[in-house]
């Protein structure tokens, strides 16, 4: 039996290196520790709190009691050998320290998991290290911790944690003080201003008045009945506009907030890719640059003037391609001798286009942007320039610029693989694609092709698992069958001579064993790929370790990385 080779297993192999008991999967580095650092230790039986450093020691003894003694409680679940939370480490004493100094209400504090794996149970910590914060003794509902990894910012994360949601004004001279008092949100009778800081339980937190001189000193008239919440985040303001009586939409709000709370340009950074990939914008558009030049500033320029028009259609992001970021050339097929070039891609349709105009002016990036968006482009589709002896052997050789005409060709049965270089699976079936391809290389109407879908791109055929296998039948209606029975030379065989109809499932081995997440959902119409759907869950879930996947397993994940649709 055999099971099809797939991003999602290789993600689950590197993320889960180690297991608890119960359910809680720790993901993390691919270090693995040795079986008897999972023996549980419990030396310290009073609930007495130790500090290191100034960050409390916790375990399952003491951790209650540090619940009750401490008003607010951010705890770091950690595992020794984890590199993140060696680099963390310096920063959680640094902020532990700068609290302490300060005599706050918030303490931070510790535990190893690897020690205490019930705690890891009961807080279902899946990545090291995981930060979770208690307020008010709440046990049962701590908060995910989401700010920046250094000092600076899990200080700041906390004091606007423990801060109040909202403050009222109830002067101008209150207005005048207020922190927030360059990000504003009016209403014709509530005047609220809104800063994004951290959406925490669904909360947002904002500034609010019923004060008629505040609201004429902070905006002046506004007509009703609209809503009008403009948010300028050191940029030109934008403004969100609500209807009065369908209300504000907490989702639509809070799209609002993440998209306008990016730089007009971001830089695409191992720091901040995340934040790119958590951007609730569709299309991105991006500026591949090189900053050594002279000419990037003016570039820098051009496309920020672009990006004021389109903010909240299109995230603008520039790439500095001397950093290390192959992964991304190679997903946009971009050479380093292209640079300077812009490509775009939207993340919902995973659809990627060219830019079209040899000059990077503002003018053209603006054209460029609406016709994307208006459906004036066509997609752009990676293929490698057609070998000049692609037909010579029995097995042909596709790439993307003359698949269309082999495999819809009206008067042949084309079998085509589609594979990954890299894939087990696809190395396995390679002798018995080769046997069948000579035993059919004589065959008038039976093509046997395979095209290699790291480099090579089919709009027609989304690839979501290796190795994918499609039948064009030889007719004028471009039809697409899939091949979903076991793969050997005797299966082919039959599946061929009864003009590509499925064998009957009595008469064949089928993957009994494959399961949900490792076949490849055939639906010739989503747009969707299967792999980029598991590497943005991936992206999503294990946060902490996406920034170094890229390296942890590199070559091969530069390959998957190139088949998928997602740059990060």
């Amino acid at each position: 039996m055999r099971k099809r080779c797939c991003l999602f297993v290789l993600l689950l192999a590197l993320l889960s290196p180690v297991k608890t008991e119960g359910d809680t999967e720790v993901k993390g580095e691919p270090a693995t520790p040795s079986s008897d650092e999972w023996t549980e230790v419990e030396e310290i039986i009073s609930d007495e709190i130790t500090e290191e450093e100034g960050v409390l020691v916790l375990n399952t003894h003491n951790f209650e009691r540090a619940l009750t003694e401490n008003k607010f409680l951010l705890v770091e679940f950690y595992a020794p050998w984890c590199g993140h939370c060696k680099a963390l480490a310096p920063e959680y004493v640094e902020a532990a320290g700068q609290l302490n100094n300060e005599s706050s209400e918030i303490k931070l504090a510790k535990v190893d998991v690897l020690k205490h794996k019930q705690l890891g149970s009961e807080f279902r910590i899946k990545s090291f290290p995981t930060l979770k914060f208690f307020k008010e003794s709440n046990r049962e509902a701590p908060i995910e911790y989401t700010g920046k990894r250094n000092a600076k910012g899990i200080v700041s994360w906390l004091k606007r944690s423990i801060g109040p949601s909202t403050t009222f004004l109830d002067s101008v001279e209150a207005r005048m003080e207020c922190e927030y008092q360059h990000r504003l949100n009016r209403f014709h009778d509530l005047f609220c201003a809104v800063r994004f800081n951290v959406i925490l339980c669904g909360y947002v937190r904002y500034t609010h008045t019923c004060i008629s001189p505040v609201e004429s000193a902070l905006a002046g008239q506004v007509e009703s009945p609209t809503h009008v919440i403009p948010l300028q985040f050191d940029e030109p303001q934008t403004d969100l506009v609500i209807d009065d009586e369908a209300g504000l939409d907490k989702a639509e709000l809070n799209k609002f907030i993440k998209t306008n709370q990016m730089e007009l340009v971001t830089e695409f950074t191992e720091e901040n890719n995340l934040k790119i990939f958590n951007a609730k914008a569709d299309n991105h558009i991006l500026l591949f640059i090189n900053k050594t030049t002279e000419e990037h500033n003016q570039l820098l320029e051009n496309f920020r003037r672009a990006a004021a028009v389109f903010r909240g259609k299109v995230l603008f992001v520039s790439i500095d391609v001397t950093g290390d970021f192959e992964h991304v050339l190679g997903y946009f097929a971009v050479k380093k001798q292209d640079v300077p070039t812009i490509r775009l891609i939207n993340t919902e349709k995973l659809k990627k286009y060219k830019f079209p105009y040899n000059d990077l002016t503002t003018e053209n990036i603006k054209n460029f942007c609406q016709d994307v968006i208006d459906g004036n482009i066509e997609v752009y589709l990676k293929s490698e320039d057609i070998p000049e002896d692609w037909d010579k052997d029995p097995v042909k050789v596709l790439v993307g610029k003359n698949f269309d005409q082999v495999a819809f060709d009206e008067t042949k049965n084309v079998l085509v693989e589609f594979y990954a270089p890299w894939c087990g699976h696809c190395q396995e079936l390679a002798p018995i694609w080769e046997q069948l391809g000579e035993k059919y290389k004589d065959h008038e109407n039976i093509v046997i092709a395979k095209i290699d879908s790291t480099l090579n791109e089919v709009a027609s055929v989304p690839i979501k698992g290796f190795p994918t296998i499609k039948y064009f039948p030889a007719d004028s209606e471009r039809k697409i069958v899939n091949y979903e029975v076991s793969r050997d030379l005797e299966t082919f065989t039959t599946f061929l001579d009864n003009g590509g109809v499925m064998p009957h499932v009595d008469d064949v081995e089928v993957d009994d064993e494959a399961d949900e997440d490792d076949e490849a959902d055939e639906d010739d119409e989503a747009d969707e790929d299967l792999v980029s759907e598991i590497a943005f869950a991936a992206c999503k879930e294990f946060a902490n370790e996406a920034n170094d996947l890229l390296q942890l397993i590199a070559p091969s994940l530069i390959s998957i990385i190139n088949i998928n649709n997602h740059y990060y």
